[in-house]
């Protein structure tokens, strides 16, 4: 457990950090305005510690009973949707979770719903993300074809799964989803004409090269969907803490959770 300390590197107790934050929170116009620059190094101070945090709970999760739930996977790239943005090339923005893309029949059978939406800031255009595990296979134990180094091994049918399940809802959306919109108090519009696709799925580290070339192969052959594994969503984030602390300058801005 992290514990704060006073400037003589005295630990303060639970309750004395509730009441140090609370502080802070009073006098943070008044801080602002007559210590600029202390308030701008303490602002920066506190976006490292929450990116080391949150790089820190993403690591440990990988491995363990963490790696095969996955609702509570769902449950921190909602917490945490920083880390969800950082997948795409495109700034994005969160809509919302677990969005029905798909309208019911009568009988209220057959909606679809994505784990998550998330849009371009610029363009508005949908961006659907499935939300699997780092335990979820991503080829094959078995080889289609091939001997030596040209060994082929075909998608696991878990990552191909999702990948159809993505497709369908992506369909869905292009036909369904501005209706399902305006019938929904708050729902903002977003652009259906081009709509993407991600799944993250799986982890890299433990797969021999042979299965890593026909994965990279496989998700290289997909239109409109990314497939990104865990370990490569926890490297880009090591990668912007490791940028964030050599420029000085405050680019991560959120919060983080431990759930």
């Amino acid at each position: 457990m992290t514990r704060a300390a006073t400037a003589d590197g005295t630990l303060l107790n639970a309750s004395e950090r509730t009441t140090l934050v609370a502080r802070m929170q009073a006098e943070s116009k008044r801080i602002a305005t007559e210590q600029s620059q202390a308030l701008g190094k303490l602002r920066e101070d506190l976006q490292l510690v929450t990116l080391d945090v949150l790089i820190e709970n993403f690591s440990k999760s990988l491995t363990g009973n963490g790696a095969k739930n996955e609702r509570a996977w769902q449950q921190f790239f909602k917490a945490n949707t920083f880390a969800l943005k950082q997948i795409f090339a495109t700034p994005v923005a969160f809509y919302g979770e677990q969005v029905h893309v798909r309208s019911p029949d009568i009988k209220g059978a057959g909606s679809q719903i994505a784990d998550f939406v998330l849009f371009n800031t610029l363009t508005r255009s949908m961006v659907l993300v499935e939300i699997k595990t780092p335990s979820a296979a991503l080829v094959a134990k078995n080889k289609y074809r091939g001997a030596s180094s040209a060994e082929v091994y075909p998608p696991d049918k878990e990552l191909s799964g999702a990948v159809a399940q993505l497709q369908a809802q992506m369909e869905s959306a292009r036909t369904d989803f501005d209706q399902i919109a305006r019938r929904t108090p708050g729902a903002g519009p977003l652009n259906t004409k081009v709509i993407t696709g991600a799944v993250i799925a799986g982890t890299l580290g433990a797969m021999d090269q042979g299965r890593k070339d026909s994965f990279v192969r496989y998700r290289n052959g997909l239109h409109g969907i990314q497939v990104i594994t865990f370990d490569e969503v926890l490297d880009r984030l090591v990668a912007l803490q490791t940028m964030l602390a050599e420029s000085g300058y405050p680019w991560f801005v959120g919060r983080v959770s431990r759930e």
